[in-house]
């Protein structure tokens, strides 16, 4: 039990997969599944703050709906059958002004209204900051606003995952290099072990993708697809 953990040579950095995906210790995160992200009503892709161009916008929003939306549903249908921790979180303020929101931020929101035409600000009230009809949560499952990148970082969910003796989690959502690489990352510096959902993200382009995959699987935590998630899981149900 090295540093805590058990090994497997076969397991992601050495380290059995039961530790990664016990379903008594892990949670699910599903991060950003709003219509400002993920529902090309609202035309994200191509304006300013994104690093993308108009041309990537086919791309996302069909990963989007064939490939990250039935990922998550099939996940979300396991851990509700297991009664197991499902936790919403989104992108949001509940001021008015979005005062609490890092200043970039409150600028970027700007920057896409004026370039898309569409009513972007971040206020909880708003439809576009609703997740999308098709992950609605259910009334007994954790929704949490936040106004950061990491969902830690303006958040009481360490402190929610850890009431509950959650040692591991699951990350989807969008953006794949951003929202969900943040809290990814600070996910490891507090100490759990992530695993990366590779079909149930979407980044803006393949590059983004590619990257995020790369760098977080070499260094934060271990990438693997639904199907092998699932398969896990299930051995300890």
């Amino acid at each position: 039990m090295k540093h805590g953990f058990r090994f497997d040579t076969n397991g992601w950095f050495g380290i059995a997969d039961e530790e990664w995906i016990h379903p008594a210790t892990t949670a699910i995160l599903i991060i950003d599944m709003q219509n400002y992200d993920a529902n090309s009503e609202w035309d994200l892709i191509g304006t300013r703050g994104t690093g993308t161009t108009s041309d990537s916008h086919e791309y996302y929003y069909n990963r989007i709906s064939n490939t990250v939306v039935p990922t998550i549903q099939k996940l979300l249908s396991f851990f509700r059958q297991q009664n197991l921790t499902i936790v919403h979180v989104y992108f949001a303020s509940r001021l008015a002004d979005a005062s609490d929101m890092p200043p970039l931020w409150r600028l970027r929101f700007e920057q896409h209204a004026e370039d898309s035409g569409k009513s972007y600000w971040p206020s909880v009230s708003n439809r576009e900051m609703h997740i999308i009809d098709d992950l609605k949560p259910l009334p007994d499952e954790i929704i949490l606003t936040k106004v950061t990148g990491s969902a830690f970082l303006s958040t009481d969910l360490h402190e929610i995952l850890q009431d509950r003796g959650i040692k591991s989690f699951l990350a989807c959502g969008v953006w794949g290099n951003s929202c969900v690489e943040d809290t990814v990352r600070t996910g490891c510096d507090l100490g759990y072990l992530v695993t990366y959902v590779e079909d149930g993200t979407a980044s803006p382009d393949e590059d983004f993708h590619e990257a995020a995959v790369r760098v977080l699987g070499e260094m934060y935590c271990q990438v693997r697809d639904s199907d092998w998630i699932l398969e896990q899981m299930r051995k300890y149900i």
